[in-house]
């Protein structure tokens, strides 16, 4: 009966020994990763809980990097129309100082003297020059300098992606490709060339109309998309919005176009300055004049300086107003991306919250608290210290000692 009986105090040391063993082992790990275990299941209860708060959290991160992304987008597209903007109102304050005194031509005035009158008359008909002056020509570059910047503005891209082009983000949204030029050329030659037939000669009214609408069923000398260089899906009206998809459920639309109205009517009132045939202002005439001499080259209509002047500021007024009018437009555009951009922010705080209180979640059931573990640690040492003296002292036992 001795020998089992030591044989069984043996076999319980034995395994007392290897569970201290194994449980140092596991608080050592504890203590070296700071996780109560390396795997779900020995979380016991607290498993479905670590699960569904991890499974939380992965959901409002992929959320959250969606918010990201729209949130750098959205901050290069208002960047790059805040620039357009700028050099829109550039453009404006040019409009508006630009003195409406002249005809703006270098050159001598030529006066017209009816040769079937013996009064000498001194009706001023145009110029000797179809030269601008330094203040147009100055206009002319700037609107040509800032014509070419701000289409590039509206090609802004991320990577490969066009951020003004709608759903259509692989098509450049615009390409000044020359038709805007050449159709403000015929518009222009059409409006000054006053022997052309009634249904092709335009009025200033019908010019300011033509340079103003984008539709042919309401002119049919309108300056379509197309024609301004939209990309085809623009000019048609076939592309879709832009959406930041934040839940399951909502999206949030961050959509501007380039081809929007505010931006359309800016390039095509810079392109109308630039244009070559919109120079001379005043018809042009060799010297000397004899009546009834044909013109050199055209200006506005009209037959005489004053009415030429007063005809063309009739159009430059009207485009000035179309420009101003699109900066307010621009602000309208803005405050839409702004209003987005708050609204996903707003989100994302709210997230970044909620992530903060599910990684509590996990902390709570997964980290093991290290100052606890280290004392575990070193009272266990101590019971395994006790424990290897007891076996030792046992397993040295003489049958002397014994008896």
């Amino acid at each position: 009966m001795t020998g089992i009986s030591s044989l069984g105090q043996a076999l319980s040391r034995i395994n007392l020994l290897n569970n201290q063993n194994q449980l140092l082992n596991s608080l050592t790990t504890q203590l070296a990763t700071g996780k109560k275990t390396q795997s779900f299941a020995g979380l016991n209860n607290d498993i479905l809980t670590s699960k569904r708060a991890r499974a939380d959290f992965q959901s409002l991160d992929k959320y959250i990097d969606n918010i990201k992304n729209g949130e750098r987008r959205i901050k290069q597209m208002l960047t790059a129309i805040e620039e357009f903007q700028q050099q829109a109102e550039n453009f404006s304050n040019a409009l508006v100082q630009f003195s409406q005194e002249s005809v703006h031509q270098k050159g001598d005035v030529i006066v017209y003297d009816d040769p079937l009158t013996p009064a000498i008359e001194t009706t001023q008909i145009g110029h000797n020059s179809a030269d601008p002056d330094v203040d147009l020509q100055t206009l002319r570059d700037l609107a040509g300098n800032l014509f070419t910047f701000m289409g590039d503005l509206l090609n802004v891209q991320e990577g490969d992606r066009y951020l003004l082009g709608g759903s259509d983000t692989l098509t450049q949204p615009y390409d000044d490709n020359g038709t805007l030029d050449a159709a403000l050329s015929t518009l222009i030659t059409n409006w000054k060339d006053e022997t052309l037939p009634a249904a092709t000669n335009l009025t200033s009214a019908e010019l300011v109309s033509a340079l103003t609408s984008r539709d042919i069923a309401q002119d049919p000398n309108a300056i379509t998309d197309t024609i301004v260089g939209y990309s085809a899906a623009l000019s048609a009206g076939n592309v879709g919005d832009v959406f930041i998809r934040v839940d399951d459920t909502v999206e949030i639309d961050y959509t501007a176009q380039a081809n929007e109205e505010p931006f359309r009517d800016i390039l095509v009132a810079a392109s109308f300055i630039t244009n070559e045939n919109l120079i001379p202002i005043a018809d042009v005439y060799a010297e000397p004049y004899t009546a009834g001499d044909p013109t050199l080259a055209d200006g506005a209509p009209g037959a005489t300086l004053q009415e030429m002047k007063d005809n063309f500021f009739q159009v430059f007024n009207e485009l000035s107003s179309s420009v101003s009018n699109a900066i307010d437009g621009l602000d309208t555009v803005r405050f839409r991306l702004e209003n987005a951009r708050a609204r996903i922010d707003g989100i994302k705080i709210s997230y970044e919250r909620d992530q903060n209180i599910l990684l509590n979640t996990i902390d709570e059931v997964e980290n093991a608290d290290i100052n606890d573990v280290a004392i575990k640690i070193n009272t266990l040492q101590v019971q395994l210290e006790a424990s290897y003296r007891v076996t030792a002292s046992v397993s040295q036992l003489s049958l002397v000692n014994f008896l």
